[in-house]
């Protein structure tokens, strides 16, 4: 009897210590984890979700018969090689047209594109279109020529003002004491947002540095190289007081020289170009061309897609305005630009 109770009262105490066990808390285990980056990055060898992913981004040009879009295209396919991970699609209107602009790319955001780079015929018809681009959560950005009140990161191109302003200069420069007489302008597309940026800086400083000289209203081309040389043929045959010429796109030089300028005596009449294209060059070597500002129009497309790569594969942000640069050829540098021509450094 004796021995039995003891031994309930054994296993009665065995059960009490069990149910403490049981019933306090243990000691929690420390979890090891790395911390967050503060940007939000992914740690570095930490694997990406976009590992072994193909990029498709597409260069929309102003139109696609061209001889600087197609410069563009050459950049951009070269940057897609040197990223390895970027297949380019090049897509334009067959002319200057900014609604075949919006069908393209309303057709690149239902093939859901990675990213769109766009070259714009007018700003305000491209605006929504590129705003529908965005929302779709398509990167969208601009070169060449901006719409500035749309969704798109950034603009890559000149500043235009500063563009048109430096043609200017470079007239009133080669004009030397010539102070009186005409000053043709040479366009493309009416209301292409760059070109009209470029006329406003070269006649607003021509009105204040050289106020006698009389501006012509600015004669369009239509971005077209034919109808450009024949443009430039008549003002120079209508204009007999004419001084100068500017042109804010190279479209009458593109043609192979002397062009436009046939029968004429170089140098008569000042001109001031635009681009830097080797054809362009020719009317500088032969004297019918003064000057030509200069766009690094290969980097339009390889900076396009590096600026795009960087968005989608990098999460990085571009500033809204990334200024490409411009060069100015004249007569005694002419030779050294050519030479660039070799390895497009420029």
């Amino acid at each position: 009897m004796v021995r039995t109770l003891c031994m309930m009262v054994a296993l009665a105490g065995l059960l009490v210590a069990a149910l403490c066990i049981a019933g306090c808390p243990s000691k929690p285990t420390q979890e090891v984890r790395d911390a967050p980056d503060p940007a939000g990055a992914p740690r570095p060898g930490a694997p990406s979700d976009s590992a072994g992913k193909t990029y498709t981004f597409a260069l929309v040009p102003k139109l696609l018969d061209n001889p600087v879009f197609k410069l563009a295209e050459e950049g951009a396919q070269q940057k897609a090689k040197e990223l390895g991970d970027v297949e380019v699609t090049y897509q334009g209107p067959a002319t200057a047209d900014s609604k075949a602009q919006v069908d393209i790319i309303d057709s690149l955001i239902s093939k859901k594109v990675d990213g769109i780079s766009v070259s714009c015929n007018e700003a305000g018809i491209l605006k929504a279109a590129i705003d529908r681009a965005v929302d779709a959560g398509i990167p969208t950005i601009t070169f060449d020529s901006d719409s500035p009140d749309s969704k798109r990161l950034t603009y890559y191109g000149v500043d235009n003002i500063k563009a048109g302003e430096k043609c200017a200069e470079l007239l009133l420069k080669h004009l030397g004491d010539t102070t009186v007489g005409e000053v043709a302008i040479i366009t493309g597309v009416p209301g292409a947002p760059n070109l009209e940026e470029r006329i406003k800086g070269a006649t607003e400083l021509l009105a204040k540095q050289a106020p006698d000289l009389k501006v012509l209203p600015a004669m369009p081309c239509n971005d077209d190289t034919q109808k450009g040389v024949t443009v430039t043929r008549d003002v120079l045959r209508a204009h007999p007081k004419l001084v100068g010429i500017i042109m804010v796109g190279g479209w009458p030089l593109f043609a192979k020289a002397p062009g436009a300028f046939e029968g004429q005596e170089p140098g008569k009449v000042k001109v001031i170009g635009f681009d830097g294209l080797p054809n362009e060059l020719d009317y500088v070597r032969s004297g019918h061309v003064q000057a030509l500002v200069a766009q690094r129009c290969f980097a339009w497309g390889k900076e396009s897609m590096q600026i795009l790569h960087d968005i989608v594969a990098n999460n990085k942000t571009p500033e809204p305005f990334i200024d490409s640069g411009l060069d100015v050829i004249e007569a005694e540098g002419v030779e050294e630009y050519a030479k660039k021509w070799e390895t497009k450094s420029f």
